[in-house]
């Protein structure tokens, strides 16, 4: 949708500067909507612990509720604990790299659509095309190119 509507704008005959800040703002906006879905569950993953906690003093002031009968105690406390235990496990192992998933989507789908908007704005300006495809490797990082195109072509 995004390299239609760009293909669209230069069809259109929109002017280069008002299509690249067009572009760059619909970047900015979708990359600023994907961080804020990343920072909910950033703060999901500090606030786990701190709720695990809260559980654990809930459960431990039951405990003292029942110090008459301390057969019972045991099995109370260790119970009281887990509560510590998944506020740790949620927050380490769900809610921050989940967090941390979504900010890595967020980049990897920002720089896919700055490509995006540098091969269109070139092909706009009229660039030649052999110019454009090395202009655009360069963007992208070595190890993420496939291997025909990271070679260079024989002569």
């Amino acid at each position: 949708p995004f390299m239609r509507r760009a293909l669209q704008n230069i069809a259109d005959g929109t002017d280069a500067e008002e299509l690249r800040m067009m572009l760059e703002d619909e970047i900015a906006t979708k990359t600023q909507a994907d961080r804020n879905a990343s920072k909910f569950f950033q703060s999901l993953g500090g606030y786990a612990p701190t709720v695990g906690i809260i559980g654990t003093v809930v459960s431990l002031t039951h405990v003292l509720e029942n110090l008459s009968t301390p057969d019972h105690l045991g099995p109370m406390i260790a119970a009281a604990f887990v509560a510590t235990l998944w506020g740790l496990l949620t927050a380490n192992f769900l809610w921050l790299p989940l967090a941390a998933r979504l900010r890595r989507i967020s980049d990897l789908e920002a720089d896919r659509m700055t490509l995006l908007m540098e091969g269109v704005l070139a092909v706009q300006a009229g660039s030649q095309p052999r110019l454009l495809g090395e202009r655009l490797r360069a963007m992208v990082p070595a190890h993420d190119l496939p291997r025909a195109a990271s070679a260079p072509a024989a002569a």
